[in-house]
């Protein structure tokens, strides 16, 4: 993709286009330095730590991710020369044998006292920046499935830079439990163990659609449909608890399906929605799984209109 500076010649009434150059990162660390000091508006995570060390690596960047309650490794790369498999799915495991490490270093950085069992495991991520990728590097990660994101930086003449996330398109491709066949050429190349793969199993709508009737799984899909329908860059990210609705790397609506029913979370604060009948309730006091200050409950389409009304005021909070 090109872009190009608009200069409008007053003289003549002409615009002429110049096109913007790409350059590159000189050094690898400038890049970090970028993301990290801009991690939220960049990944939408919260920082954690820089060249943190545990087991045989050493990281680059930890973050946290808020709305998923999940870490985010990310890496940053200068060239294509290296295999996003074998280093994705090495700090995934590390990571994983090494969960106490990773639980204080984010009660040091936020001076909490957060136990293991309140972090989401299944939702761990590794992101590898670089200015591009090779089709093969692509084509090893197009799985929605995996738990491996690439993100393309470039960097204009103009001191501009894109983010670009290369988005996975393949839905159908399957690897089994996760696990990594060890190369028969170099064997001793680590493997992810099988354990520690199904543990990063990701969850899916349908497993959490399992117990709801069949009533409640429409009424879900028609929900999703217009929200789709309102802004089709509405990502659905699938928790173990509830679907979490992400525009711009936040979640803005939150619905957990139960057997005969939908809750649903509407992520704003109290005062910033107007609810005039009252379908929603507060839950700033109290213990709730989605995002925001703002609960209600659906059990059919009765009030469906209305309540997509309540919804379209987080939409446009965050469009």
């Amino acid at each position: 993709m090109d872009f190009y500076k608009i200069n409008a010649d007053e003289s003549t009434g002409k615009t002429q286009l110049k096109k913007i150059e790409t350059t590159s990162f000189k050094k690898e660390r400038k890049l970090q330095d970028i993301i990290e000091e801009n991690l939220e508006l960049t990944l939408g995570v919260q920082f954690i730590a820089s060249e943190f060390t545990v087991g045989k690596y050493r990281m680059d960047t930890i973050g946290y991710d808020e709305d998923l309650e999940t870490f985010v490794i990310i890496e940053y790369k200068r060239d294509s020369k290296y295999s996003v498999i074998d280093q994705g799915f090495a700090y995934l495991n590390t990571l994983l044998n090494h969960k106490a490490n990773f639980v204080l270093a984010y009660d040091e950085r936020y001076h909490v006292q957060k136990s293991e069992d309140k972090f989401d495991w299944s939702q761990v991520r590794i992101i590898f920046i670089a200015g591009a990728f090779d089709k093969y590097q692509k084509d090893a990660v197009n799985n929605p499935d995996q738990s491996i994101d690439l993100y393309e930086a470039k960097l204009f003449d103009n001191d501009e830079m894109v983010l670009n996330k290369i988005e996975k398109t393949n839905g159908t491709q399957k690897i089994a439990n996760n696990v990594i066949v060890p190369n028969k050429v170099n064997s001793t190349k680590e493997t992810v163990k099988i354990n520690t793969a199904i543990e990063l199993k990701p969850i899916s709508e349908d497993s959490l659609l399992d117990k709801s009737s069949d009533e409640i799984c429409e009424l879900y899909e028609r929900i999703k449909a217009t929200l789709l329908e309102w802004d089709a860059n509405f990502e659905s990210k699938p928790t173990k608890v509830y679907v979490g609705f992400r525009l711009k790397r936040h979640n803005v609506i939150d619905i957990l399906p139960l057997q005969h029913k939908l809750k649903i979370w509407i992520n704003l604060k109290q005062g910033q929605l107007e609810d005039s009948e009252g379908l929603t309730r507060d839950v700033s006091q109290i213990g709730h799984w989605g995002n925001g200050e703002y609960e209600m409950v659906l059990k059919d389409d009765e009030k469906l209109e209305y309540a997509l009304s309540l919804m379209k005021q987080g939409w446009d909070k965050y469009r």
